[in-house]
């Protein structure tokens, strides 16, 4: 049992990498590897940047280190996510869940208000997203879809890997998925 889990703990911390020499007129590109060369061998910033927001230290945190990426040239991306609840059958009408959506439409706007506080001067050069779903927001498919480098998430405390959302996002995407402490600071 010792041995397995041994096993899993080095299996997430080392990285494989394969290089393919004189394979050039293939076209591939490798995951991560930017066609421009600037990114090569893991030099320099990446290029699109999302970082999951929620007001908390660790939510904090993520926004420091996501503007100092900003300031390096990435480009930068806050979201926070409004997940919402299902209406019952019998309240077609929005029923009981409406009022709640509504609160939860509305505590994610304020998170964005908050991280575009924070932000400060990086603020003007960033684009601000409330990501809604019903029961939670797909936010692996718009990583995927707008292309993001690099997700920053805020840790939870007591989730092993980061939890749920960063589990669903690592198998999701080709996106670095980066988790943020407060202790990172």
């Amino acid at each position: 049992m010792s041995n397995r889990r041994a096993d899993r703990r080095s299996a997430k911390r080392s990285r494989c990498a394969l290089t393919l020499r004189d394979m050039g007129e293939l076209g591939i590109r490798l995951a991560g590897e930017e066609t421009d060369g600037a990114r090569a061998g893991g030099a320099g910033p990446p290029s699109r940047v999302l970082v999951v927001f929620e007001s908390c230290r660790t939510g904090t945190a993520a926004l420091r280190e996501a503007a100092e990426l900003a300031n390096a040239g990435s480009e930068l991306s806050v979201v926070t996510l409004a997940p919402l609840a299902n209406p019952r059958q019998c309240c077609r009408g929005g029923g009981a869940a409406g009022p709640y959506n509504c609160a939860m439409r509305d505590e994610a706007e304020a998170e964005l208000r908050e991280a575009r506080q924070l932000l400060g001067t990086v603020a003007g050069r960033a684009t601000f997203t409330v990501l809604v779903g019903c029961p939670e927001p797909p936010l692996g498919a718009w990583v995927s879809e707008h292309g993001f480098d690099l997700v920053l998430l805020p840790t939870r405390r007591l989730t092993l890997g980061g939890g749920r959302v960063a589990r669903r996002l690592r198998k999701a995407t080709t996106a670095e998925v980066r988790l943020i402490s407060h202790a990172d600071q």
